[in-house]
């Protein structure tokens, strides 16, 4: 199974030798669409997966309603994946496939991971109607309603399927597979070269045992031969090699698609620290995968007020979280036992000290309203006295 659009086939079929992907999937007019494991083969690939999934799937759930939040971080009706793997699998087929399902069972109070490839949608052109079909086996096919059926989609055009990145990088990683495959060529077929024997009329199998002999001799790394033998090596074109070897440039655009900084790849820049790096990973790569995640499930689990805790993303260093809880503690926002507790150093005790467990204030503040009128004219009269004094003074002294 798979998605169907305008009456287009879109089964996943067996791996193909082209390149790294199992299939190609064509929706409707120039959307294609790429399935299958085959395409965590690329390591530039795998390891943008990798770092996306599995930080948006570390970020626990926050809802109005505990009972959400309970089931949303171990959501698995068969409490066969944990809340870790079952999100880090929705979001690798996301970002594999550009859409990946989920189903809501249980009266909205547990969900069941669907595999793209048991799962039809299809699209009435007349009514603009959206009908999944579920097919956990080959012989059963059940049609869900789209209300009981998590949907998540990435760079949708018409809000109803997404778009994989893998779509944009078809060519580019095409071009390094090739590369990899052809040095890998030369590398493991040995020496290239002709052997020229002068004065001699060598038959097809007298050459045979020759070239034989030779390699042999080459193996061993010394070689004797009178001057009636030489040998000329053929060399692979530098530039090819060279063009080969410069695969940063496909790997940069697969950081780029997916969003995320090159060096989450393992590429080198030096133009920004690892800090700055996370940074941009945070606000630009991964917003839109919050986004696809938190949306659906508000959309079909609605009044529970759905979000991810993202403050684990970027962990501060501990004088840092200090500095910040002290600022909320004298602020009265925070207690000094809720700090003591952010920061890891409460005690079993800290619960029964009054002192702990009480807001602070500054007394140095005080609302404008409490202040009467006249001690509030007299303060700014006070101001703006002294600042003609001040004039005055360095007045007379200029005449001077």
């Amino acid at each position: 199974m798979g998605l169907l659009i305008n009456n287009v086939n879109t089964s996943p079929q067996p791996d193909s030798s082209d390149a790294f992907l199992d299939a190609l999937i064509s929706m409707s007019g120039d959307s294609d669409f790429y399935v299958g494991k085959s395409a965590l083969k690329n390591p530039d690939v795998y390891s943008a997966t990798q770092v996306i999934s599995n930080t948006v799937a570390s970020c626990p759930f926050i809802s109005s309603t505990p009972l959400i939040s309970k089931m949303l971080n171990n959501p698995d009706v068969d409490n066969i994946r944990s809340g870790f793997n079952f999100w880090s699998s929705v979001l690798t087929n996301l970002l594999i496939n550009g859409n990946s399902f989920a189903l809501i069972q249980n009266g909205g109070h547990a969900l069941k991971f669907v595999e793209n490839n048991q799962m039809t949608v299809t699209i009435d052109d007349t009514t603009g109607n959206v009908h999944y079909y579920y097919s956990p086996n080959m012989q059963t096919t059940q049609e869900i309603a789209p209300s009981s059926i998590l949907h998540f989609k990435i760079l949708s055009m018409n809000g109803i399927v997404g778009v994989s990145p893998l779509y944009v990088l078809r060519d580019s990683l095409d071009l390094q597979s090739i590369g990899t495959q052809t040095l890998k060529n030369v590398f493991q077929s040995g020496i290239h070269g002709m052997l020229n024997v002068s004065k001699t009329d060598l038959s097809d199998s007298a050459k045979e045992n020759l070239r034989q002999n030779f390699q042999k001799i080459a193996s061993s790394g010394v070689g004797v031969s009178d001057d009636s033998i030489k040998f000329e090596q053929i060399s692979v074109d530098e530039g090819l090699l060279k063009a080969i070897q410069t695969n940063n440039l496909a790997s940069e655009k697969v950081a780029s698609v997916f969003g995320i900084p090159s060096e989450m790849i393992g590429l080198e820049n030096s133009h920004s620290s690892v800090s700055q790096s996370l940074k941009v990973m945070f606000l630009q790569g991964l917003t839109p995968f919050f986004g696809a995640i938190q949306s659906e499930l508000n959309n079909k689990l609605p009044g529970y007020e759905i979000e991810q805790d993202k403050s684990k993303i970027l962990p501060a260093s501990f004088a840092d979280k200090a500095k910040t809880v002290v600022s909320l503690v004298e602020n009265g926002i925070m207690m000094p036992c809720e700090a003591r507790q952010t920061l890891n150093i409460d005690k079993p005790s800290d619960n029964d000290n009054e002192a702990l467990n009480r807001f602070y204030g500054s007394l140095n503040y005080s609302q404008l309203d409490n202040l009467s009128e006249n001690d509030y004219n007299k303060a700014n009269a006070s101001k703006y006295s002294n600042d003609n004094t001040d004039t005055n003074e360095e007045g007379n002294n200029d005449s001077k």
